[in-house]
């Protein structure tokens, strides 16, 4: 699509898969309300996904690079997302945005590790949620105005397609992957103990791994359980929403995906170590286990207190009348 000037220029940088998930919904659904200048890290989980959705986007090499893309870019507000694991952008887009006088909108994409997101106070313009628990814990956190609900554009998309799918063919187990912080041997021995277990106690097997993980990451493990159906999925080719399609039951740590799972209705457990201290995803306590010992004893229903979109604003509706109040 040409792009118009009388329309306001959203400079966009990406790096992680999480963040990057939601602002390529908000693209595509409102890609004729904005110019959209696109920038993905090279060879990162989000200029993958950004390609995958057919959003044309440059990629660049190093923070450093910031600097110069926006002084050549000139937008009127720089979208940005805040993962924590690999490369953080909000020291120097807050440096360069006050500098050429740019609003800063950054994404938070699940519910941990806020303020490691924005080291040393370095806080934007405004910040978005997509959800009333991450809305309502940003909020208590960093104790700000300049907190909103965008809707969930993502989650809307993907249960649309989970609902549409042609066949549902509930057969088998998801465990749901994620990439561990290598802090100690513990807590990557504890994901390898918890996929063996899932593969010695059920015959049906979905290994979803995450954008960011190789994909040899369990084929040791998946050779040792011969006779078994085991699939895995590799995230840039199948959808989760297709890939919670076929589970009847979904096992992970702390990703995002569960919450998916679970509020899509499908029966969900969230398997964390006894090393970490307190749950990361929303869902009832009765649902997060240990170990897979008791899962027989869990008694699963399909109550579900979600109001996906509630008093939640589109990211136009959000630019018209937020963002020219803050300055």
């Amino acid at each position: 699509m040409k792009k118009n000037s009388k329309y306001k220029k959203i400079l966009v940088f990406t790096n992680d898969a999480g963040d990057c998930a939601y602002i390529c919904s908000i693209i595509l659904k409102e890609y004729n309300f904005f110019n959209w200048s696109v920038y993905a890290v090279k060879d990162s989980p989000a200029s993958k996904l950004l390609k995958k959705n057919k959003i044309l986007h440059t990629n660049f090499f190093l923070q450093n690079d910031i600097k110069g893309i926006i002084k050549k870019e000139c937008p009127d507000f720089i979208l940005y997302g805040t993962g924590v694991e690999q490369i953080t952008f909000s020291g120097i887009i807050k440096e360069n945005a006050s500098k050429y006088n740019i609003q800063s909108i950054a994404v938070i994409d699940h519910w941990s590790n806020y303020k490691e997101r924005f080291p040393k106070n370095t806080f934007p313009d405004a910040i978005l949620t997509f959800d009333y628990i991450a809305y309502q814990l940003a909020k208590k956190i960093f104790n700000k105005s300049n907190i909103f609900q965008i809707k969930n554009y993502y989650v809307e998309n993907l249960y649309q397609e989970f609902i549409n799918q042609k066949s549902f063919d509930m057969k088998y187990v998801t465990f749901i992957s994620e990439p561990i912080k290598k802090k100690s041997n513990s807590s990557l021995s504890y994901e390898c103990r918890l996929v063996n277990n899932i593969l010695k106690k059920f015959d049906e097997v979905i290994i979803r791994l995450h954008p960011s993980e190789k994909k040899d990451k369990y084929d040791e493990l998946i050779s040792n359980h011969k006779g078994k159906n085991i699939v895995k999925i590799d995230p840039y080719k199948e959808s989760l929403s297709l890939t919670l399609s076929k589970s009847k039951l979904t096992i992970g740590i702390n990703s995002y995906a569960l919450y998916i799972s679970y509020i899509f209705g499908i029966q969900t457990i969230s398997c964390i170590p006894n090393t970490q201290d307190k749950k990361a995803i929303p869902i009832p306590e009765k649902y997060i286990l240990n170990t897979l010992d008791k899962i027989d004893k869990v008694n699963f229903n399909n109550n579900r207190n979600f109001m996906l979109n509630e008093n939640s604003l589109s990211f136009k509706s959000f630019i018209e009348q937020e963002m020219k109040c803050i300055h």
